[in-house]
């Protein structure tokens, strides 16, 4: 287990100092070693600091009553978090303001374990994954207990042999974190996996990975693949799920994950609606923009006889002079769309090799209601035509 530690010197003493560093090599390696204070407080701990190779921050308060020091622990606290790169976290102070870090640290899924005097209220101990007691209060009260010395001592050797047995019923505690680190990548893969797959399920097969990354933090699956990768989020996504997933940079400068449009999209929302408007692009297979196509290629005079002017051709076959073709994006601005737009559609159409492909490219493109709206005009114009 990696550990964090940040010292509040203002509110700890240089005593302690053995004591959170003895705690913290018992639980696993540290890397992070942090102390917080103002220079008066922070000259007491210079011993400790040379000792245990601590980095010191020195804060400086403007004005009498602030907690520079307090903000400057919590700064830290999320530097730490954004690394990445601890399970655990101690915060050696009693103060109860940290209560609200402990549990903003928690529920990214890093433990948080307060180390501070018995004098540290309820709040504080319960935010924290656990607590630990720093220079009780009451060490002299102790003394002169040694006053009775009668044998009866011995006797009380075999009730102490019960507690050693107890001690090891902490060890059951793993946390989420060393389950994570104990699966192989393949099961970290499924699991996070199907999290994606939720994810885009709850917002229509779409999501920026500005929005994906932190909720994928928040996994002790995610932080112990990426940490055994070593790759950026970027890469891992890509290279770990590529075959899965479409990963593709939006004409926002946004990057997007999405299902492949192949794909249907499990448990979309809008799915039935889809299905009502396909059928009838399978019933008239001819693709909407290829009918706009023809347009252009399609002399006026073959589209006389839809006018039923034909009889009077008969009678007289005389050569008509040939209107000029329809553009499709002159049809598609007439019909209120900007010129960009109207480029992408007929693009979309051009490229696509049937209907059904167009119809998810524009979905990808616009947004699911828009990419249908503008399918829908698509058809309506080459009806019209």
């Amino acid at each position: 287990m990696n550990l964090a530690i940040l010292i509040d010197a203002e509110n700890v003493l240089p005593a302690s100092a053995g004591l959170i560093f003895n705690h913290a090599a018992s639980l696993g390696t540290v890397v992070h070693k942090e102390i917080y204070g103002a220079a008066t407080a922070l000259s007491a701990w210079v011993a400790p600091v040379l000792k245990y190779a601590i980095h010191p921050n020195l804060t400086i308060k403007a004005a009498k009553g602030k907690n520079s020091s307090d903000i400057a622990l919590v700064i830290g606290a999320m530097d730490v978090l954004q690394a990445g790169d601890v399970d655990a976290v101690i915060i050696a102070s009693s103060d109860s303001d940290f209560s609200a870090l402990s549990i903003r640290l928690r529920n990214a899924g890093v433990d948080v374990i307060g180390m501070g005097t018995d004098k540290a209220n309820e709040l504080w101990r319960t935010a924290c994954t656990s607590f630990v007691v720093l220079q009780p209060q009451k060490p002299q009260a102790q003394k002169p207990q040694p006053a009775p010395k009668p044998q009866p001592a011995p006797k009380a050797q075999p009730v102490q042999s019960a507690p050693a047995k107890a001690e090891p019923a902490p060890a059951p505690r793993t946390s989420r974190t060393a389950k994570a680190a104990s699966r192989s990548h393949e099961e970290r893969a499924e699991i996070l996996k199907e999290f994606i797959m939720k994810q885009l399920s709850s917002r229509g097969g779409r999501i920026q990975t500005g929005v994906l990354f932190p909720l994928l933090n928040r996994l002790p699956e995610y932080q112990a693949d990426k940490k055994g990768s070593g790759k950026k989020p970027l890469n891992y996504l890509t290279s770990t799920f590529g075959n899965v997933f479409q990963i593709e940079d939006g004409p926002d400068g946004n990057s997007w994950v999405s299902l492949p449009t192949a794909a249907p999209l499990e448990g979309e929302a809008e799915a039935p609606a889809v299905e009502t408007e396909v059928p009838a692009m399978e019933e008239e297979p001819a693709p909407a923009m290829e009918e706009i196509n023809e347009i252009e290629e399609t002399p006026a005079a073959e589209a006389e006889p839809v006018a039923e002017e034909a009889p009077a051709a008969e009678e007289a076959p005389q050569p008509e002079a040939e209107e000029p073709p329809a553009d499709p994006m002159a049809l598609l601005m007439e019909a209120g769309l900007t010129e960009e737009v109207a480029a992408q559609i007929v693009t979309i159409f051009t490229e696509s090799d049937n209907q059904r492909s167009a119809y998810n490219r524009l979905r990808t493109t616009f947004g699911n209601n828009t990419g249908r709206e503008y399918y829908q005009l698509v058809k309506e114009i080459a009806a019209r035509q």
